[in-house]
């Protein structure tokens, strides 16, 4: 996640003067928000003309006439300026004239209008009410992007005026159908460290007024996600998996064959990048596809008076702001609604959640496996009720029916998301949005309870953790590792290792970096020639940039990645390669590692932004 800005206090001030200026001469015009529906242009002689115009607008990140900020913004000719910008989008070997004309007060630099694949570092410059002619061929199919700015010359260095400027470029191949939906991802942000300011959005707005989407059970969507946006993101689908069909760095685009195309829950999108992503909901109810990073799911808080149209504190739906798209999925055609059948007696599980007497942490959890002994149950694998930065471990089975109720003895009210879990919307976990009809999914109040029930229809590794929309529950230990094991298999702690990331915060204490509820982890003792199972949970609050490496003698070892957010890897990729992996928040992966030779190992995990690494080290001995 980017933590600093590299632009001076004198642009940023001169920015600032020059919308003030804008302002001054006259009333600015709303910025409207783009759906990425309907493609910008006209076409003449099979050649796109495309006009486009930077300006200065009024931007309402909620809802019309409320909290606003002045920005500026790209504009298809003398029409309303946009967010995102007008979309170009065209078929392979179409040539596109383009005119771009800057009626801002600055100079600007436009970036990304050329073929694909191209130069980054290609650029129109345009001085304050200069108009620039472009001609060039669309380039090869995929999702690309194009921006501006008029102080930096990087996406990560614009001032918060002009982070909107940003717009979709979508090459199609010949004959295929522009049925997909695009979503273009924002960050306004002004100020530094604690007085930083940040507004997130999709397409234009800010949840809990981004469009929200409807489907029917069984109708397969494609989607092409793009971040021109100041930081990195960890996009999560709840309740289904998608394929990641390509992704791309806004110059250059790969789209997968059939073979290398795997599945996930969760994202991460690097500045610039983009990915094309296919789903198709199972399950009726309210879904969300949202940023995993807590502070991009929060509420705009309310402004200061700063002139008319910023207005008071006001209601969110579901308590959640930012960037948050909210999905209902209704029957599909002479589809009955129906709840899933427990055929059989359910694996009872019990989540309990308490206040910890010694304040630090704030919560201590505790499983208990309620079902009686059988083959292949998981009984007696989860942990008792302790104070520690990380919850037990919830071991269920694939195909097995469960209940897990939770049972919340703190002084607050929370609520427990099943992460990478495909149930019923009703027991997903996000307190007045997930459900469906009057059926919607509850707070569990303190002293209260609430059964989830589930039936895993694949084994992986999976998280639990609040959705309460309070960092300090995640950064306190409500969360824990959820693995899903095969029929007649047990879980088997000698071969099977779970490695979980988080991060902990208490008042003058300083940052925690953990592994496994701690930030100095104790020795494991391993045996070599053996395989092993290393499942490794990003479950910080923010840390999308997760940096994980398994390190002997200064060297990285090499290991096999066998699975993503709980979903087998394509053949093709399950190769052996150097231990290292970007893990983002709120995705899981599965590695498979054996060592030869007796030897002290390091699991090694960093951040860009954390001045320590947190080591895991791992002595191997010879086997017996």
């Amino acid at each position: 996640m980017r933590r600093a800005r590299s632009v001076g206090t004198l642009l940023l001030a001169l920015g600032v003067i020059a919308c003030a200026c804008t302002a001054a001469n006259g009333p600015l015009p709303a910025v409207i928000a783009n759906d990425n529906r309907t493609p910008g242009g006209q076409f003449k002689d099979g050649v796109l003309q495309v006009h486009l115009e930077l300006r200065a607008g009024r931007w309402y990140p909620e809802k019309e006439g409320g909290v606003y900020r002045d920005v500026y913004a790209f504009a298809e000719g003398s029409g309303a300026p946009q967010s995102s910008g007008p979309l170009i989008r065209v078929i392979q070997g179409t040539r596109i004239d383009a005119r771009i004309h800057n009626a801002l007060p600055a100079a600007a630099e436009i970036y990304g209008l050329h073929q694909h694949p191209g130069n980054a570092n290609d650029a129109l410059t345009l001085a304050p009410g200069e108009t620039r002619e472009v001609q060039f061929l669309a380039g090869e199919p995929g999702t690309y992007l194009y921006w501006a700015t008029t102080g930096g010359h990087s996406l990560e260095d614009r001032r918060e005026e002009e982070t909107l400027l940003s717009g979709a470029f979508v090459v199609d191949a010949p004959g295929a159908k522009a049925t997909d939906r695009i979503m273009v991802i924002g960050l306004w942000e002004k100020g530094e460290d604690e007085n930083r300011e940040e507004i997130l959005f999709l397409n234009g707005k800010s949840w809990p007024y981004t469009e929200q989407l409807s489907y029917q059970v069984g109708e397969t969507t494609h989607w092409r996600v793009l971040n021109p946006s100041l930081s990195d993101h960890a996009m999560h689908l709840h309740g289904f998996f998608f394929t990641v069909d390509g992704v791309g760095d806004g110059e250059r685009f790969a789209q997968y064959s059939p073979e290398e195309r795997r599945l996930a829950v969760t994202e991460h999108i690097a500045v610039g990048h983009v990915f094309d992503m296919t789903w198709t909901p199972e399950r009726e109810g309210n879904w969300l596809f949202h940023c995993h990073m807590v502070a991009h799911m929060q509420p705009l808080e309310a402004a200061e008076a700063k002139g008319g149209g910023n207005e008071a504190a006001h209601e969110h739906a579901a308590g959640m702001g930012g960037l948050i798209l909210g999905i209902t999925v209704l029957p599909g055609s002479g589809v009955a609604k129906t709840e899933r059948a427990l055929v059989r007696t359910p694996h009872k599980v019990q989540l309990v959640i308490s206040d910890n007497p010694e304040k630090i942490p704030l919560y201590q959890v505790e499983v208990n496996d309620l079902a009686a002994p059988a083959a292949g149950n998981a009984k007696g694998v989860n942990g008792k009720k302790k104070a520690a930065l990380l919850g037990p471990p919830i071991v269920l089975i694939r195909g097995e029916a469960a209940e897990i109720e939770v049972k919340n003895e703190s002084a607050h009210e929370t609520s427990i998301h099943w992460h990478g879990m495909e149930l019923e919307s009703y027991y997903d976990g996000v307190p007045g949005w997930t459900g469906s009809g009057q059926q919607i999914t509850p707070s569990v109040e303190a002293g209260g309870t609430f059964v989830a029930r589930m039936t895993p229809p694949r084994a992986g590794t999976f998280i639990y953790h609040t959705h309460a929309h309070d960092a300090t529950q995640l950064v306190n230990g409500l969360y824990g590792p959820l693995i899903v094991l095969e029929p007649g298999q047990t879980y088997d702690p000698e071969h099977d290792k779970t490695f979980v990331f988080g991060l902990a915060k208490y008042g003058p204490l300083p940052t925690m970096l953990l592994i496994n509820g701690t930030p100095e982890p104790y020795p494991a003792r391993l045996k070599t020639g053996i395989s092993y199972r290393f499942r490794m949970i990003n479950i910080t609050d923010n840390e999308s940039e997760m940096h994980v490496r398994l390190v002997g003698n200064d060297t990285r070892r090499q290991w096999k990645v066998i699975a993503k957010d709980g979903a087998d890897l394509p053949p093709v990729q399950c190769k052996s390669s150097p231990a290292e992996l970007l893990i983002s928040v709120g995705e899981t992966y599965d590695v498979e590692y054996k060592a030869e030779q007796a030897g002290d190992v390091d699991l090694q995990i960093w951040l860009p932004d954390f001045p320590i690494r947190v080591t895991q080290p791992l002595t191997f001995a010879a086997a017996k």
